[in-house]
């Protein structure tokens, strides 16, 4: 099994802090990771990085550190999707997939990296976590129109995403605190008087808790939930984009994974976009990139800890 890292915009950061990255692993988890990308592309993060570096057939030195490539020689609508395209066929085989951030126009027809997993693999269910050392936080929606909400969040679209999230961390054996869910109205509706969506709220928390026997409450007003959390495994569940991300961004900077659930395999990717200004420019900060690479190593020895438990 393996990390296996697309290489994002190639005028982006991905690359750069990819590579910074690499330099503070160790040996044993560099074997595991494979970047997917075209020497070109490479070749010039390489150069802008000021450090010595042979680029070899199946693999690069960079100073003292050996990084397995997978050379692509063929673009398929961009050299990002084509490095996810080749990303998706190998972690479905085992695997964690890292993705390095592109732009949402690399993909065909889709707004970025979730929708097309949606559209590939016919899933509207596949959903958006995001975890830093501070937080975790699930969105139930994520790049919607704020007009058509409350139409498409209904309490099936609820169940179904908080179903997934419970499923999928389970089978990962990923440590969560209480679930704590916000409303979609101020004051979660305010009894009614400001709306009665969060009624569907309340009524597929309560399939989850029948279901999972787990701890999940809600909904609480968007405004006060932080102070419901008692510790950063519990997770705040919020109904839309800006909802959630602006509280995790705010206080979790850079540092934090954008986290798929519902794949047939897990996948990561740095909170940061591709940052277009700094390309090039060996100034990009890779914390937030060797956090999540951190966390997707974490997950590739969970997954083979659990084949070797149940014999494969």
């Amino acid at each position: 099994m393996k990390v296996y890292v697309t290489q994002g915009h190639e005028e982006g950061i991905g690359l750069e802090v990819f590579l910074k990255t690499c330099l503070l692993l160790t040996d044993d988890d560099l074997n595991k990771i494979t970047l997917i990308g075209f020497k070109s592309a490479l070749q010039e993060t390489l150069i802008s990085l000021e450090l010595p570096f042979e680029i070899h057939e199946d693999f690069i030195q960079l100073i003292h550190k050996k990084i397995h490539v997978l050379w692509l020689d063929e673009i398929n609508v961009s050299p990002s999707f084509s490095a996810l395209e080749m990303g998706m066929k190998l972690a479905e085989t085992g695997g964690v997939l890292f993705t390095l951030p592109t732009s949402k126009d690399q993909f065909p027809g889709q707004a970025g990296h979730t929708e097309y997993f949606r559209h590939f693999y016919r899933k509207p269910d596949i959903g958006m976590f995001f975890s830093s050392p501070l937080m975790q936080v699930l969105l139930i929606t994520d790049h919607v129109a704020i007009k058509d909400l409350s139409e498409i969040l209904s309490e099936e679209r609820l169940y179904k995403s908080l179903e997934t999230f419970c499923r999928t961390l389970k089978s990962w054996n990923w440590k969560t605190g209480k679930i704590l869910v916000a409303g979609l109205n101020p004051h979660a509706g305010e009894s009614g008087l400001i709306g009665s969506e969060d009624e569907r709220v309340k009524k597929s928390i309560k399939r989850i808790q029948d279901k999972f026997k787990i701890d999940i409450t809600g909904p609480y007003p968007g405004d006060t939930i932080l102070r419901e959390r008692k510790s950063p495994e519990d997770v705040l569940v919020y109904l839309y984009h800006d909802q959630g991300l602006a509280l995790f961004k705010g206080l979790s900077g850079l540092i934090g994974s954008n986290i798929s659930l519902g794949l047939p395999y897990p996948r990561f990717s740095p909170d940061h976009g591709t940052s277009f200004a700094l390309f090039g420019k060996n100034k990009a900060d890779y914390r937030g990139c060797q956090y999540s690479l951190e966390q997707a190593l974490k997950q590739l020895k969970r997954l083979e800890h659990d084949g070797q438990n149940s014999g494969h």
